[in-house]
C-alpha cells in the first residue's frame, strides 16, 4: 500500500464527523427498516399486554348447592362435622389445661369427665342381651409403627381400643385418625419395670427410682402430648406389673383428672386413694408370641370373661397379632360374648 493509498482511507478519529453520522453505505436502509420494525413490534406487543391478550380467560363462578349437616360439633378452634362412623372431634376444650407442654385432661365444672366424652358410646342393646359377658381389647403401642397402626385401624372393629405412645411422631394427627375410624384413644404411659431389665422405655418413663416428684414431671409430659383419651395404660417389664408406688401416683391422678386406668398390678390395699374407673388387664399378648399362643391367650380371655362376665386383655401391635384378632373377633358373637370398647368395663356399662 502506497502513502498515497494510506492518506486516502477514512479517519477513524472520535473527533472525526463520520463518527457521528447516520449508517451509510449499501446496508444502511436495511439497517434503518430493522430498526423500526423492531420499534414497531415491542410497541405492539406492549399494547397488546395492556388489552390482556397474554392473559388467562377469568375462571367463570360456579355455585354448588351442599346440603350441610345437622348436628355439628364445636371444639376450641373448629367445626367439624360429626359421622357414624367417628367419633367426636377431640379435644373438647371443657377439658383441657394448658400447660408449657401442652395440653392436659381435667374434669368439667359440669361434671363432665374425659372417660366419658371421650369413650366410644355403646349401641343400644335389647334387654336379653344385657347379661351377655363382655370383652374388652386394648392395642398397645400404637403410633410407634405407623404402617401397622393404619392397619390395625382399617381392619379391626371399632369396638377394639387403641393405647397411643406419648412417644409417637405426628401424634395429633395419628389420634385424629383412630378416632375418625371409630376406636376410642388411651395413652400408653412409659413405665421402667421393677426389674429393670434391659428395655427402651424412653427418657420420660416413670420409674420407682425417681421419686414422686420427677414421675409426676415426666407423667405430665406424657399426658400434655396429645388430647382426646379416655384413659391411661400402664404397663411394665415382661409380666407387666408395676409398684405400689408408681400404681399410687397414677391413681391419683386418673381420679384426679377423670381418666380411666388400666394396669397389670396385682389386687392390693397399698393404694390409698379411690380406684374408681380402674380396671385390671386379664391377658397380656406380647409381641413375640407365636400364632397358637396368641390364640391360647385369647381364648383364656374369652373364658375369664364367660367366668366373671368382663375381661380385658392388652394386645401389642403387630402384623401377626392382627390377624389372629380380626379372626377371634369375628366369632365371638356364635360364644354369646360381646366386645366391647374398654372405657365400657371401666365404666361397668352395659
Amino acid at each position: 500500500m502506497s502513502m498515497s493509498d494510506a492518506t486516502s482511507l477514512p479517519s477513524l478519529d472520535s473527533s472525526s464527523p463520520t463518527a457521528s453520522q447516520s449508517p451509510s453505505g449499501p446496508y444502511a436502509p436495511f439497517v434503518i427498516a430493522a430498526s423500526v420494525l423492531c420499534l414497531m413490534t415491542i410497541g405492539a406487543l406492549g399494547l397488546a399486554w395492556q388489552g390482556g391478550w397474554f392473559r388467562a380467560p377469568p375462571l367463570p363462578n360456579v355455585i354448588v348447592p351442599i346440603e350441610w349437616p345437622q348436628e355439628i360439633v364445636v371444639t376450641g378452634t373448629a367445626r367439624r362435622t360429626v359421622s357414624q362412623h367417628g367419633l367426636a372431634p377431640a379435644p373438647d376444650p371443657r377439658l383441657i389445661e394448658i400447660i408449657p407442654e401442652g395440653v392436659l385432661p381435667i374434669r368439667a365444672e359440669d361434671g363432665a369427665t374425659p372417660l366419658k366424652v371421650y369413650a366410644r358410646p355403646l349401641p343400644p342393646q335389647a334387654e336379653p342381651a344385657t347379661t351377655e359377658p363382655r370383652v374388652a381389647i386394648i392395642l398397645r403401642g400404637a403410633g410407634i409403627g405407623q404402617l401397622a397402626t393404619l392397619e390395625a385401624i382399617l381392619r379391626l372393629p371399632s369396638d377394639m381400643s387403641f393405647a397411643l405412645s406419648p412417644y409417637a411422631r405426628e401424634i395429633d394427627r395419628q389420634s385424629g385418625e383412630i378416632r375418625e375410624e371409630g376406636h376410642e384413644v388411651f395413652l400408653d404411659v412409659p413405665l421402667i419395670s421393677r426389674e429393670q431389665v434391659f428395655e427402651d422405655s424412653g427418657p420420660k418413663a416413670l420409674m420407682p427410682a425417681a421419686g414422686d416428684a420427677e414421675n409426676l414431671t415426666r407423667l405430665k409430659w406424657s399426658m400434655a402430648r396429645v388430647a382426646g383419651y379416655a384413659g391411661l395404660l400402664a404397663i411394665s417389664g415382661s409380666d407387666g406389673l408395676i409398684t405400689p408406688d408408681v400404681k399410687d401416683l397414677l391413681v391419683r391422678q386418673a381420679e384426679t383428672r377423670g381418666l380411666g386406668l388400666v394396669t397389670h398390678s396385682r389386687p392390693d390395699t397399698t393404694t390409698s386413694a379411690p380406684q374408681n374407673n380402674h380396671a385390671r388387664i386379664t391377658s397380656l399378648i406380647h409381641r413375640d408370641l407365636p400364632p397358637n399362643g396368641i390364640d391360647d391367650a385369647l381364648e383364656r380371655l374369652t373364658a375369664e370373661a364367660k367366668k366373671n362376665g368382663s375381661a380385658l386383655g392388652v394386645a401389642v401391635i403387630t402384623p401377626l397379632a392382627i390377624e389372629r384378632l380380626k379372626k377371634w373377633s369375628e366369632g365371638l358373637a356364635a360364644q354369646g360374648v360381646r366386645l366391647v370398647p374398654a372405657s365400657a368395663v371401666l365404666l361397668q356399662q352395659r
